[in-house]
């Protein structure tokens, strides 16, 4: 894929702990009713974009994330079916715990199912039912 891009109009560089300010200003200004400012942790690219005067324009980051996914034999009795995603899923926070990852996702598309993780594993919902986040693994 080609973007053109004027070089000497737009600089990107990577994030600086002095751009903090510049991002809260830009968020707080123009996206603060929609997200929150992104957590940092986890990023593989962590970037800005200035101006030809310096300004800071934009800020855009690739987040690794975690997902959270299950095969499990249906025909197996319920007992080893909770059993099963009890181990599973310690074992999904204790691998994304290593790793350093924070955030781990399940896209769910039984909303029964989605209620017991939602239950017993502390995720939220974030897309009606298919989309399950669970913060600080």
């Amino acid at each position: 894929m080609q973007l053109f891009v004027n070089p000497r109009s737009m600089r990107l560089r990577s994030f600086r702990e002095t751009d903090i300010e510049a991002i809260d200003r830009i968020w707080q200004e123009h996206h603060s009713d929609a997200f929150s400012v992104p957590d940092r942790s986890n990023s593989v690219v962590d970037a800005v974009v200035e101006n030809d005067k310096g300004k800071l324009i934009g800020y855009g980051q690739v987040k690794l994330f975690a997902e959270a996914m299950l095969i499990m034999d249906l025909n197996a009795t319920r007992r080893e079916k909770i059993q099963t995603i009890k181990l599973l899923m310690l074992e999904a926070f204790r691998g994304a715990d290593v790793a350093g990852i924070k955030q781990m996702y399940a896209f769910i598309q039984d909303p029964d199912f989605a209620l017991l993780i939602k239950r017993h594993f502390g995720f939220d919902t974030v897309n009606k039912g298919e989309l399950l986040l669970r913060e600080e693994v």
